[in-house]
């Protein structure tokens, strides 16, 4: 069964979103499809697409394993190695004890689902349709019942038997280091391609300048998300 990789993104994302796809493809020695999707449901807190991770299982028939990335990161191996890390004894794969920076402080030390390998199969119960209903923003008073969607967001109410924890190089937030498997460009404000001055951007850009020779990313379509400012003018250049 190949593996399918889904990435929650927006429009403001799409560029990194394909430099993304490019990297999972790049490094992938076995085929994977690669499939972005967009958040529907509405938005509670954290980025558009903050929900997009609870439909996989959903969204892959409630069969096999399946990955979830967010938009803003690169892959730098096999991400089938990814999958194959989760074992039979558990539901979900992450990384909980993750290694960088966040902002100007370090990550912090929780279940960090921007990177996860899910055993579809064993999540029948995350129904789209119903789970999202008693998630409330993070300054909310809670009613009975209630859960602030930070909490959501790091599997507080999952049960912790049931996830995997995996090695940080699989979740590095906004380092790369020389075993770096994946890199995530998670400061929204601060990202390569909106802030020229994050520490990476000469990294990102040589991604984004390969992904253009390969045709995974258009000129044209480059262009655009620089004039509407998804994109800083910086890599104006880059489409010559």
């Amino acid at each position: 069964m190949t593996l399918t990789v889904y990435i929650g993104t927006e429009d403001d994302q799409m560029i990194p979103q394909k430099v993304l796809e490019y990297s999972i493809h790049k490094n992938a020695k076995r085929p994977v499809k690669v499939r972005a999707v967009k958040q529907e449901v509405e938005r509670v807190g954290g980025t558009n697409f903050g929900f997009v991770r609870f439909f996989v299982p959903q969204m892959n028939d409630y069969q096999g394993k399946a990955i979830y990335l967010d938009a803003d990161q690169l892959v730098f191996t096999d991400i089938n190695e990814l999958a194959d890390l989760l074992d039979d004894q558990h539901s979900i794969a992450l990384v909980n004890q993750p290694k960088g920076t966040f902002g100007a402080k370090p990550v912090g030390q929780h279940n960090q689902t921007s990177v996860m390998a899910l055993d579809c199969a064993k999540l029948h119960d995350w129904d789209p349709n119903t789970m999202f209903l008693h998630v409330v923003p993070n300054r909310a008073e809670l009613a009975p019942g209630q859960i602030h969607y930070r909490d959501f967001m790091m599997l507080t109410w999952f049960d912790q038997s049931k996830i995997q924890p995996i090695d940080p190089r699989w979740n590095h937030f906004n380092i790369v280091e020389p075993d770096s498997k994946l890199t995530h460009f998670s400061y929204v404000r601060s990202q390569p391609w909106k802030n020229p001055s994050h520490p990476l951007t000469e990294f990102w850009g040589k991604w984004l300048k390969e992904a253009i020779h390969a045709g995974a990313v258009g000129r044209i379509e480059l262009l655009k998300e620089i004039c509407r400012g998804a994109i800083h003018r910086r890599f104006l250049a880059y489409l010559f």
